[in-house]
């Protein structure tokens, strides 16, 4: 009986291995190269190079033979990529006088159109003040911290009847003092204007406010000053229609072709990067090419569906093949998907994402997030690290920040892998010849056999929720 097991495991490691041939990092570079061209752009999407990515992608699927997983391998929907201050946008700070837009100050998404001419009133770091304090009418100063979340803070003030919110970020949060990203978001807008202010335009003119020095930044709090913040604020938003690209490969089993493992990779970028789209050089208008963010997280989908396609006899369950788009503006795409789900929720096991796989480093380190999202998760993940070439770092929790998280925010059990962050990172200078193909293959070969593992378990798959996620 043991000889006859350890034939039929050898069988299946070798049926495995056979199974990755096609899986080569020349073909992984090949697709980087062209999607992160000059020619695309950056991949913004609504923009003509994200959907020139959207068609390579497509084509791909057609060609490999995946179904489509809707009338189409495109599901399309309307997305909000960007909110833009109108030109009649105006702030003057009594004593700073009128302030640039991107320069001395931002908007936060939530914030609320409309016309003010109010007193400034200084609240620092006591936000209980704004239950105590007369703040009707009144434009509410406040340092950001850690403790209390902008959001809240500034709905607070908005229901006591403020006019309007600063907010301030204090060097012991950060020093470099950067501001918020006028970007879409997840909250609701709220009926008052609310500012982002730097901390030198404040400071610059602290005396002018409350005859005070810098040196107690809460000194005066809760106290109303003589001078006015005039201001007009009309966020528009822009509009385009976006594209998840979807397709599905069918598992061999009668029955357990019903559910399914996604596979997932965002493909859109930050096109010519500037102030408000993400950039870590916003003063530099160039295309931000994206190779590893996520060129690469796009070619190991491409690469490993072709396998997964040509192999499908090898897979009990189905496999939802997904490519995002709009992550860069906060996850749209997935949230769209998990929202117009092809199949029903009950029926998807697990996903699986990558998002940056192309900069293996010379530890050859393999991160992810959520493997205890699932029983099993984390000693399955490490036990295919054995013999990869690679040395998996796994998380139970950790989840992250990238399109696995709206499907745990769901109630699915989700996975992130990365190769890592790198100086490159949302900067023009990430280009496909920083990619490490040999490396990306490993990648590749390993995210596979975790497909495929997962396509024949047969224990049992439930979601657990993990500790601070």
């Amino acid at each position: 009986m043991k000889k006859i097991l350890f034939v039929s495991l050898a069988a299946a490691s070798a049926l495995t291995t056979l199974a990755q041939d096609g899986i080569k990092g020349e073909k992984f570079l090949n697709d980087v190269s062209y999607l992160a061209s000059d020619k695309l752009q950056g991949r913004f999407p609504g923009t003509k190079g994200n959907k020139m990515a959207a068609k390579y992608i497509a084509r791909q699927f057609k060609d490999d033979g995946l179904k489509k997983a809707f009338n189409s391998y495109y599901q399309p929907f309307d997305v909000v990529v960007k909110l833009e201050p109108a030109k009649n946008n105006f702030i003057n700070l009594q004593g700073a006088g009128n302030l640039t837009f991107s320069k001395d100050y931002s908007l936060f998404s939530f914030s609320g159109n409309g016309k003010i001419d109010a007193p400034v009133i200084w609240i620092g770091n006591n936000v209980e003040a704004l239950n105590a304090t007369d703040i009707q009418h009144k434009c509410v100063a406040v340092w950001r911290s850690k403790t209390n979340n902008d959001y809240d803070i500034a709905r607070q003030a908005g229901d006591h009847g403020a006019a309007a919110v600063i907010f301030i970020t204090p060097d012991t949060l950060d020093v470099k003092d950067v501001l918020v990203r006028l970007r879409p978001g997840q909250k609701a807008t709220l009926g008052i204007p609310v500012f982002h202010l730097k901390r030198r335009v404040w400071e610059d003119n602290w005396s002018n406010y409350f005859s005070s020095s810098r040196a107690n930044k809460n000194e005066n709090s809760g106290k109303t000053s003589s001078v006015h913040i005039t201001a007009f604020v009309d966020i528009q938003p822009k509009k385009v229609t976006a594209n998840n690209i979807v397709g599905i490969i069918e598992g061999s089993d009668d029955q357990l072709k019903n559910e399914y493992i996604v596979l997932g990779a965002h493909y859109d970028h930050l096109g010519w990067g500037g102030y408000g789209t993400g950039s870590l050089k916003p003063d530099t208008v160039a295309i931000h090419n994206g190779a590893d963010d996520n060129a690469s997280g796009t070619s190991a989908l491409l690469q490993i569906a072709r396998e997964l396609a040509n192999n499908k006899s090898l897979l009990k369950r189905s496999v939802l093949i997904v490519s995002f788009s709009a992550e860069e503006e906060g996850l749209l795409g997935s949230s769209y998907f998990v929202n117009h789900l092809p199949v029903d929720q009950s029926a998807i096991k697990v996903m699986i994402n990558m998002d940056m796989v192309g900069r293996l480093n010379a530890e050859q380190q393999l991160y992810m997030g959520g493997a205890g999202t699932f029983p099993g998760g984390v000693a399955l993940m490490k036990q295919l690290g054995e013999g990869s070439g690679l040395n998996p770092v796994v998380h139970a929790g950790g989840v992250g920040g990238s399109d696995h998280v709206s499907f745990y925010r769901k109630g699915i059990s989700a996975v992130g892998m990365h190769t890592g962050g790198h100086p490159q990172y949302h900067t023009p200078e990430d280009d496909a010849p920083l990619i490490n193909k040999e490396g990306a293959e490993l990648v590749c070969r390993y995210i596979y056999k975790a497909i495929e593992s997962l396509a024949n378990r047969t224990e049992e798959f439930k979601f657990i929720k993990q500790d601070g996620d």
